[in-house]
């Protein structure tokens, strides 16, 4: 019976590809988040991020992107 060890290479092509895949993930994650609180819509933000490769999108969508929208405060009146 002979068993089966994975050579190095595929274990590093592997963990290469999973720490690539979850910054991918993370970069898009938070663009959109980013342009949602800022009052854009996320995913037409989302999809030319993704197709212009994604570290290029996001630094782009960091030179455009429009200012913070201001939070409303909520003040209480006492009578």
């Amino acid at each position: 019976m002979e068993t089966y060890l994975p050579d190095i290479a595929s274990l590093f092509f592997f963990l290469t590809f999973t720490v690539y895949s979850l910054l991918v993930i993370f970069m898009l994650v938070w663009t959109y988040h980013d342009a949602e609180s800022r009052g854009v819509m996320g995913w037409l933000v989302i999809i030319p991020t993704f197709l212009t490769g994604t570290l290029l999108g996001v630094v782009l969508w960091l030179m455009i992107r429009p200012a913070p929208k201001p939070e409303p405060v909520w003040v209480r009146v006492r009578e």
